[in-house]
């Protein structure tokens, strides 16, 4: 019966770790840097990102690999798995191949990808973005940035409500 519950207790522990496996390359947490996505995310929100581009739609937003400077998101390799070995965009996908963006249709196997803030890096300066280029679709919030006081605002630190 002990050997019964020692490969039990094995099967279960291959269980687990095929799982904790599975979930960790389907999905990542990564925290956003930067404002080009205010109102919606702030500067050090925590999002889930399902990895790849599967169920993509118009709206969604999405990890794109940051365009070179020079030749926006051309020549560059497809993005990998590995979260260091690319600098990250977090923007919204607002086209998608077909539909209509800047001066024509989005190309098959791209899309456009703008940020929700005023000043944003993005397909309105670099062009639409090849699919090849997608990390992942954020699935929700994690954690909301704590807001950071201003020199404008009245905070007294040793005050409390109450």
């Amino acid at each position: 019966m002990t050997w019964f519950l020692a490969l039990l207790a094995l099967l279960l522990c291959a269980v687990a770790a095929f799982a904790a496996w599975w979930v960790r390359r389907r999905y990542v947490a990564v925290t956003v840097r930067g404002e080009s996505m205010l109102p919606t995310l702030a500067d050090h929100d925590r999002v889930l990102i399902r990895r790849g581009r599967r169920g993509l739609r118009r709206n969604d937003i999405v990890v794109v690999a940051c365009p070179d400077s020079m030749t926006s998101w051309r020549q560059r390799p497809p993005v990998s798995g590995d979260l260091a070995a690319t600098e990250w965009f977090i923007k919204r996908a607002v086209a998608l191949a077909g539909d209509p963006f800047g001066a024509g249709p989005v190309p098959a196997g791209h899309l456009a990808v703008v940020g929700d803030g005023v000043h944003s890096d993005d397909s309105r300066s670099h062009g639409p973005c090849p699919v090849d280029q997608v990390l992942g679709v954020v699935v929700r919030v994690l954690s909301r940035a704590a807001p950071v006081a201003t020199a404008d605002e009245d905070v007294h630190p040793h005050s409390y409500g109450g």
